[in-house]
């Protein structure tokens, strides 16, 4: 009778609790694949780590895998002057390669008008 009651409670304690328990083998693999990737897939592995460990805001700032505005990304907004909204939109960029493209964007950006090839031949017609 004790021992049917003790493992009742047993079982009502892993139930409860279920969420709290972790595979050690599942956190080995997590940890090995880690150390096996480089650059963002590194990160992601991280990311599914803290998922999996429920980290705090906090946390996940020291692993810097936070999704919102970091501790670094405070400082460096607090520090840095933000760059002003471009005159241009991207898409309404004129030109047909890349060049004439960034041609196009330094002019508007400048305030200048780009001089149309027949204006600059009638002005050199004039003189």
């Amino acid at each position: 009778m004790n021992l049917r009651k003790a493992l009742d409670e047993a079982i009502a304690r892993l139930q409860t609790n279920q969420e709290d328990v972790i595979d050690r083998s599942l956190i080995k693999n997590i940890i090995l694949d880690w150390h096996a990737k480089k650059g963002k897939a590194k990160r992601d592995v991280m990311i599914l780590l803290g998922s999996i460990l429920h980290f705090t805001e906090d946390e996940k700032d020291k692993a810097y895998i936070s999704e919102g505005q970091g501790t670094l990304d405070r400082v460096y907004g607090a520090v840095v002057v933000p760059l002003p909204h471009s005159k241009l939109d991207a898409d309404k960029i004129e030109g047909d390669t890349v060049r004439e493209k960034w041609v196009n964007f330094l002019l508007a950006e400048t305030g200048e008008e780009e001089e149309e090839p027949a204006a600059a031949d009638e002005t050199s017609d004039v003189t």
